[in-house]
């Protein structure tokens, strides 16, 4: 709901073949979450794994900001920030980081990586928010009206204001982000070396 009321504007400029792209570019990552979601969470929940994707995501976020800036979003860069989408299925690599990854190694402008990356959150969002709901038990939903009342508006404004965030720094380098994602890496391997100490 935060996320598509941040993006209306963009939402309204969307052509019918490009709305048909951002369907289109969520199927992988869907088919993915159905088919193999909970096996992937059960297998790649620990500390030295999540240590390892967290540092692994920073890098590759890095190397592929450095990438030269030449052209916006074709069918081929759809295609692979799709497949990369994928990706974020395992704990520790977001959604956004994957698909903008995908999208500037492929020299994709850093604003229209930006732009297409953001979009892409609705569908998948939408269908992993239905799914959950459809998955919960109709006593779980009772018990969970109230804080979801509650919840709600407070998740919405906040993926508004972090979408519009997100949407304004794309004349910004992400060496940030990858630098945040290696420290939060270094941050979980030492604690879990302390506990094996």
């Amino acid at each position: 709901m935060g996320i598509t009321w941040a993006l209306r504007h963009e939402l309204r400029q969307l052509s019918a073949t490009e709305m048909r792209v951002l369907a289109a570019a969520s199927v992988p990552a869907a088919v993915a979450g159905l088919v193999a979601g909970d096996v992937v969470e059960a297998r790649l929940g620990t500390r030295p794994q999540l240590a390892l994707l967290l540092a692994a995501a920073g890098v590759v976020l890095w190397l592929a900001d450095r990438s030269p800036q030449e052209h916006g979003v074709r069918g081929r860069d759809a295609a692979a920030a799709a497949v990369a989408q994928v990706a974020a299925l395992a704990p520790g690599v977001s959604r956004s980081g994957a698909t903008l990854s995908a999208l500037r190694l492929l020299r994709v402008e850093r604003a229209s990586a930006e732009r297409f990356t953001l979009l892409m959150s609705l569908p998948i969002t939408a269908g992993a928010a239905a799914l959950s709901l459809l998955r919960a038990e109709r006593a779980d939903l009772r018990a969970l009206a109230r804080p979801l009342a509650a919840g709600i508006p407070a998740a919405a404004a906040s993926a508004a204001m972090s979408t519009r965030g997100q949407a304004r720094r794309a004349a910004v380098p992400v060496t940030v982000a990858a630098l945040y994602r290696l420290g939060l890496a270094a941050v979980v391997a030492v604690r879990h070396l302390k506990e094996k100490l």
